[in-house]
């Protein structure tokens, strides 16, 4: 990058770092802040327009310099600006995103000459509000030159941009407040009209103090008061990490935190051996004196193993203690504050508001509390679809509250807290609530239910019913509801996450919505079970206890067997024929059971053995694994194999509704002469080599593994094959000089290779196929390219 891209790169992160904070500092002060919001936005104003000025956008500084001046005028009013003044700099910093080429816009912004003017017209009319004895710095442009601008005729204000922006690739560390631009939704400007002053739904500013009501968005904390905010970071403790750069160094030390748990594993070995030896040396010095010389000798390697481990184990033991400072630093540089997240609503709410003709007040409470990048980025969506769903069907216009007597502004409110290794996030607003009756009418009309069925709803049954696909209560379609679009991706996208959504309401009241979502996606609690002869792992949080199966508490509901816990009947069900690993059977007296719960309900499910809880790394299962709903991850044992992590809410409802995976179909007896395909796998990561070899021999292929290609000839001459998968680059012999010696070889010559690899360019296809292989596969095409299909067509 030159030095000049990179200059304007710097400007282009500080435009939005300023903007940002001049936004947030616009709100605090329409929601009645202390003058020194007023004085930080003259300072990042300031700041910004000599930043402009320096790099030559002539347009921004020209656009900064009458912000400036619009926001100084206002000083002696203790920066009380008016609603019209606020819109004006809202519109204009939303202009200069543009101008500065920090944002694309859909739609070109309003000129510069128009906003110049339209902030000089609200300079001019903030000075009627002055004190007198106090003026006004001068407008530089008479008022034919607002002519046009600002005028009862012109446009009203449109329906805000969507808050949430795209996925940013920059994090500033640490983080003290958001860093995510404003962005527009798909198909709108992102630039609002330009506001009249006197535009209806807004307040004239006729007089010192008016202020307009139609939004009021406030960033109160839960006791009412203005939230304090952490302190930026200074220039010089503060630096920008990639995010591919720290998803990177994430997946380097889960690697290394597998490594260290193999190399215990090891010296646990080298510890048995040395107990070994000692046991040898005393059985040989049993044989007399033949065997003295040999117990010496067994003495002396004893000695020599002992210190091995000794060693071993205190090397061991000092990467472990700076491993473990490592893991914890990379996590904590992976948290992000819930600031973030909630830095847009502000303005959104404000804006939209004012288009429903509504009066909302936000309150945001516990933006401090702190989640995985991963997980911030994952809540914006659901996030979006709730406020905008609280704002348009949950709260009232200012009649219809002052005629159910009840306070004229609504109140919105997001909540975020912390609960162990879960993050709770609430939107509360104080509106006219979920309806349950209205919604089993709805239900009738749309022809969920017939009306006798609808009528044996439960209250929290019906209130369920707005999570469905395609449900709403609205009958006429406009840009924010009517479509049955929104509940039930919320629901979807917070299931993804593992995590679980609901909703508690009453009619006149108001509604809560509730998210529970873990606090990392890349590191969590884990309960290791065992099922039969396999591994298996829960999340932990969703295991709330383990209990053995008593015959007075076992029962029957609805023909099933369920268990009594707690005073509750639950499903009972072993884990191994939900599964399909055994037959269906019922539980056994004394057989051990794990209460699941998860937002599908409870269930007991037997398993054989609990092993281990662990907070460990959860590897994402993608391609052909990707496609079981009852997986939600992998993660490493301490000898390398892999555990599938089950997902809670799958098993939970299978035991629920009695559905279970189909078991393997009964292999038929081979004839005597007839044996299992034998494939080789090849490759340096011990994860891929797992994944590949399980995935071949859940199809019916035996597998044998190789860690290089050197290898790989070894066991070639030890075991017969029937064909090769290879990764392509590889330390020592890789995968294509491993083709090439497999094909120019009398014996293994018309042995099958296919190369499985990251590299899908077209000159790498081209030197594949030229050293003789007789497939090529891309990792990330397992998808489309089904690597079995691929084995089966070249077996015959």
């Amino acid at each position: 990058m030159t030095p000049s891209a990179r200059l304007l790169r710097q400007f282009r992160d500080l435009v939005t770092v300023r903007l940002e904070r001049i936004t947030r500092s616009l709100m605090e002060l329409e929601s009645g802040a202390s003058a020194e919001a007023g004085r930080g936005v003259l300072r990042e104003l300031h700041g910004l327009k000599g930043e402009a000025r320096m790099m030559g956008f002539d347009d921004v500084n020209a656009l900064v310099h009458e912000m400036e001046e619009l926001v100084r005028c206002t000083e002696p009013l203790r920066y009380a600006l008016s609603p019209v003044s606020t819109d004006a700099l809202l519109t204009t910093a939303d202009a200069v995103l543009v101008f500065s080429g920090t944002q694309v816009a859909d739609e070109p912004p309003p000129s510069v000459e128009r906003l110049v003017a339209w902030l000089q017209e609200c300079v001019r009319s903030e000075s009627v509000r002055l004190p007198p004895g106090r003026l006004a710095p001068a407008a530089t442009a008479s008022p034919e030159a607002a002519g046009g601008v600002g005028t009862p005729g012109g446009p009203a204000a449109s329906v805000p941009p969507n808050p949430v922006a795209s996925p940013g690739r920059l994090l500033t560390v640490p983080v003290a407040e958001g860093s995510r631009p404003h962005a527009p939704s798909p198909g709108r400007s992102a630039m609002p009209s330009l506001v009249s002053p006197q535009a209806p739904g807004t307040a004239a500013s006729s007089g010192a103090g008016a202020r307009a009501t139609s939004s009021a968005p406030t960033a109160k904390g839960a006791n009412g008061l203005t939230a304090p905010r952490q302190p930026e970071p200074r220039p010089d403790t503060a630096v920008r990490i990639g995010v591919e750069s720290l998803d990177l160094l994430t997946s380097a030390v889960t690697n290394l935190t597998q490594v260290a748990r193999r190399r215990e594993l090891a010296n646990a070995r080298r510890l048995a051996l040395a107990r070994e030896l000692s046991q040898l040396a005393r059985e040989a010095e049993d044989l007399g004196p033949a065997g003295a010389a040999l117990a010496a000798r067994l003495g002396s390697a004893k000695e020599m193993a002992a210190v091995l481990h000794r060693e071993s184990k205190l090397l061991s033991n000092a990467e472990l203690r700076d491993l473990g400072m490592l893991v914890e630093e990379v996590q904590t540089l992976r948290m992000l504050p819930l600031s973030v997240l909630f830095e847009p609503y502000p303005r959104m709410v404000r804006d939209l508001s004012r288009a429903l003709g509504k009066e909302v007040e936000l309150v945001v409470d516990g933006e401090d509390t702190r989640a995985d990048r991963a997980v911030v980025e994952a809540l914006r969506e659901p996030l979006m679809h709730l406020v905008r769903n609280a704002l348009d069907h949950g709260l009232e216009t200012r009649v219809d509250r002052v005629t159910a007597d009840k306070k004229p502004r609504g109140c919105l409110t997001l909540r975020a807290a912390r609960e162990g290794n879960r993050i709770i996030l609430r939107v509360e607003d104080d509106g006219m609530g979920v309806d349950p009756v209205q919604l089993r009418k709805v239900a009738v009309r749309r022809g969920l239910f017939d009306e006798s069925a609808a009528n044996a709803l439960s209250d929290a049954a019906a209130r369920e019913l707005i999570f469905l696909p395609g449900f709403t209560s609205r009958d006429v379609v406009t840009d924010l509801s009517g479509r049955g679009v929104g509940l039930d991706a919320v629901r979807t996208s917070i299931q993804a996450l593992g995590g679980d959504v609901g909703v508690e309401s009453a009619p006149g009241w108001g509604t809560i919505f509730e998210l529970r979502v873990p606090v990392s996606l890349t590191v969590a609690p884990l309960l290791f079970i065992q099922v039969g002869t396999e591994t298996l792992a829960l999340s932990a949080t969703h295991v709330s206890r383990a209990l053995k199966v008593d015959s007075a508490d076992q029962c029957e509901v609805a023909g099933r067997p369920s268990l009594l816990v707690e005073g509750r009947v639950l499903p009972l069900a072993p884990l191994s024929s939900l599964l399909g690993l055994g037959p269906s059977r019922p539980a056994l007296e004394g057989e051990l059971a794990l209460v699941v719960k998860s937002q599908s309900g409870a269930a007991a499910l037997v398993v054989d053995r609990v092993l281990e809880e662990r907070v460990q790394a959860i590897l994402p299962l993608k391609g052909i694994l990707g496609r079981f709903g009852h997986l939600t991850g992998a993660t490493s044992l301490a000898d390398g194999r892999l555990a599938m992590v089950l997902s809670a809410a799958f098993l939970t409802a299978s035991a629920h509704h009695g559905n279970a995976l189909p078991r393997p179909p009964p292999s038929v007896a081979p004839a005597p002469e007839a044996r299992r395909r034998r494939i080789l796998v090849v490759d340096d990561s011990p994860l891929t080599r797992e994944l590949i070899a399980n995935l071949l021999e859940a199809v019916g292929y035996d597998t044998v593994i190789a860690s290089d290609g050197a290898e790989a000839l070894e066991v070639l001459d030890a075991h017969s094959v029937d064909l090769v998968v290879t990764d392509l680059e590889m330390p020592g012999v890789n995968g294509l000089e491993l083709a090439r010696r497999l094909k120019g070889h009398p014996v293994h010559s018309r042995l099958p290779v296919v190369i499985l690899t990251t590299r899908g360019g077209e000159e790498d296809r081209r030197r594949g196929l030229a050293a003789g292989v007789d497939g090529y596969i891309t990792k990330g095409d397992l998808v489309r390219q089904d690597l079995v299909d691929v084995v089966r067509r070249l077996l015959g």
